[in-house]
């Protein structure tokens, strides 16, 4: 069997460059929290209170499953409101004298929080389809994009998972690459990779407790997307997405959809 260096060069490179060693002192420097691309013109809407989940932890691990059959049935925006908080909202102030911190739900290196939220909408009751951007320290959303994107076009961007489009939204993750790797150099790309794994997976938790299906999607057309949602791609990639609605009745296999794989 070929080693993992043989067979995938590109990604070795990419681990060993990023790999830090004994006696090493990595070039790192004291980073500030950078702005947002929030966009002040856009058209914004405020989030309304959402949907509180019951469910113990326990019960949420358990009953998870990647959902690839959805229901055509819209969303709440309280409902979507609750997702986006819980994902990668703010959770709190702490006030320690000299030191003023805002908590965020996940955690992220340095407590740099690089990553943004864009969200497909396709059904939502109360928000009209387009594409939006989640900005957590207003606890709203400011309009992309004023359209529904075509059912076909969302199939193709996710490399024709066909699930990307008949759910009711699809959030997808990106991240600000200078937030973390002015501070940790090429080692913050892999920060990136967690904190971007950190949120998927509190979203489809959240989502199961609200008793919705979600699927997450590694897979899509890096540039397309990133055009689509607005992105400078200079500095700002796409890693993650999450496709989200109402499951279709019935078990858990029914769920999982196997056979359109």
């Amino acid at each position: 069997m070929p080693t993992f260096r043989k067979a995938q060069p590109l990604a070795w490179t990419y681990h060993r460059g990023s790999a830090r060693v004994l006696l090493e002192t990595p070039q790192t420097t004291s980073a500030q929290h950078g702005p947002g691309r929030e966009d002040p013109t856009a058209p914004w809407i405020p989030l309304p209170p959402g949907v509180p989940i019951d469910a113990p932890l326990t019960d949420l691990i358990r009953e998870r499953v990647s959902c690839r059959a959805f229901r055509d049935r819209p969303l709440g925006l309280a409902e979507l409101a609750t997702l986006l908080r819980t994902g990668y909202g703010v959770t709190g102030v702490t006030d320690g004298g000299p030191v003023h911190i805002i908590d965020r739900a996940p955690p992220s290196a340095g407590g740099l929080y690089p990553l943004e939220v864009s969200v497909l909408v396709r059904s939502v009751d109360g928000l009209p389809a387009g594409i939006y951007h989640y900005v957590p320290f207003a606890d709203g959303l400011e309009q992309v994009r004023d359209a529904a994107v075509p059912p076909a076009l969302v199939s193709r961007l996710f490399l024709g998972q066909p699930w990307a489009a008949e759910a009711a939204v699809v959030l997808v993750l990106s991240a600000v690459c200078e937030r973390s790797l002015t501070r940790y150099a090429d080692r913050g790309y892999r920060y990136l990779l967690l904190e971007a794994g950190h949120v998927a997976q509190t979203l489809v938790l959240a989502a199961t407790g609200l008793n919705l299906g979600a699927v997450t999607l590694g897979g899509f057309l890096d540039d397309e997307l990133s055009k689509l949602l607005a992105l400078d791609t200079e500095s700002e990639i796409v890693l993650y997405g999450a496709a989200v609605g109402h499951p279709v009745t019935g078990s858990r296999l029914a769920r999982r959809a196997l056979d359109r794989l």
